[in-house]
């Protein structure tokens, strides 16, 4: 579980990295470094969630900011909303973590995520998509919980499609945990990143086989 007692109100931009295939994979991906070792939180105001649901395509930049002055006038719903985002996440990834060992997922992540989950499917309705129809969501991103929704049931979709799940994996990198779809031919995939987990991973080998041996005299 990743302490989140450190959350603070200054808004600080910075980039998010969208390696796992799935929305909400990417959103548990939030957390640097490995959880129950050296995790680092990446969402640590509103701001930073405002931040990760506008480049995750969630909100536009206008919507961004409007919730954003929204949050300025009322900090305390936004403190609220960012800790059930959290509380959302770490249900989702330990759910998932249960998964990947074949194990049962614990009732109360379960009961989070069907918490949020009630809270958020009355935004859904069905609308004319091209020559189909599509879901889509309603509100227009006027409630500072609005990225909850497509969150929220990007878990559920993933948890109900067996042949998705099936598929979800953990990077093998010695400081991160991070999830993602390994889409592979032979599900060999290893690595969040080839350029960044991979390529530390790459490096590391290297120099092990060309380390000098010690001989003893």
């Amino acid at each position: 579980m990743v302490e989140v007692n450190s959350i603070s109100d200054a808004p600080v931009a910075k980039p998010f990295q969208f390696v796992g295939g799935e929305l909400c994979l990417d959103f548990c991906n939030t957390v640097g470094g490995k959880r129950g070792a050296i995790a680092r939180e990446r969402l640590k105001s509103y701001d930073d969630f405002l931040s990760w649901s506008n480049q995750a395509g969630l909100l536009h930049k206008n919507e961004a900011e409007s919730l954003r002055r929204q949050s300025t006038r009322r900090p305390a719903q936004a403190r609220t909303v960012l800790r059930r985002a959290i509380d959302l996440r770490e249900a989702i990834y330990l759910i998932l973590f249960q998964v990947m060992q074949n194990k049962s997922p614990h009732a109360a992540d379960l009961a989070q995520l069907n918490v949020e989950l009630a809270r958020v499917l009355n935004r859904l309705q069905v609308a004319r998509s091209g020559e189909g129809f599509a879901w889509r969501w309603i509100g227009e991103a006027e409630t500072l919980d609005y990225p909850l929704g497509p969150i929220t049931r990007s878990a559920a979709d993933l948890l109900m499609s067996s042949e998705r799940l099936g598929h979800v994996s953990r990077c093998e990198g010695d400081n991160c945990g991070w999830l993602f779809i390994d889409s592979s031919k032979n599900q060999s995939r290893r690595w969040c990143d080839m350029r960044d987990c991979g390529n530390r991973a790459k490096v590391r080998r290297h120099r092990l086989k060309h380390r000098p041996s010690k001989h003893v005299h």
